[in-house]
């Protein structure tokens, strides 16, 4: 593991940052297989008529998973697919972002389907795609 370096907020220490392509990439090529990989929720969402303005990877540390991608639709939904090594791997991920991330994202909603966690944030603005999101990926 990378050691963690900290600055005051604000600083110009960038340090830390150095190396983000290359765990991406290392997040990337070391996925388990899982049955719900985050592109086939996507292509099931295209598939629905559901749109994203922007799509890519994100940092799956995190969310104490192996591999995170963010999606983020017309509407300013934002939909983050992390695949985990367990399907009990993505209920302890699950209750880690419940706890972690509650103040900053309050009106998320979390759902597990075997070793993947799909998070639907912003979503309370528009609550029939928040939803279609879930069921979609219930239903894989």
């Amino acid at each position: 593991t990378m050691p963690v370096t900290t600055g005051v907020p604000g600083t110009k220490d960038l340090a830390p940052l150095q190396q983000l392509g290359v765990r991406l990439s290392d997040e990337s090529k070391h996925r388990s297989a899982v049955k719900v990989p985050a592109e086939k929720l996507f292509a099931a969402l295209t598939h629905d008529g559901i749109a994203l303005a922007s799509h890519h990877q994100v940092l799956a540390a995190a969310a104490a998973a192996e591999y995170c991608d963010l999606g983020v639709t017309n509407e300013t939904i934002a939909i983050a697919v992390c695949e985990y090594a367990s399907a009990a791997d993505a209920q302890k991920g699950k209750a880690f972002m419940d706890t972690r991330y509650a103040k900053l994202v309050p009106d998320a909603v979390r759902s597990v389907n075997g070793a993947t966690l799909v998070t639907v944030a912003n979503g309370s603005s528009h609550p029939e795609l928040r939803d279609h999101v879930i069921h979609t990926f219930l239903s894989l």
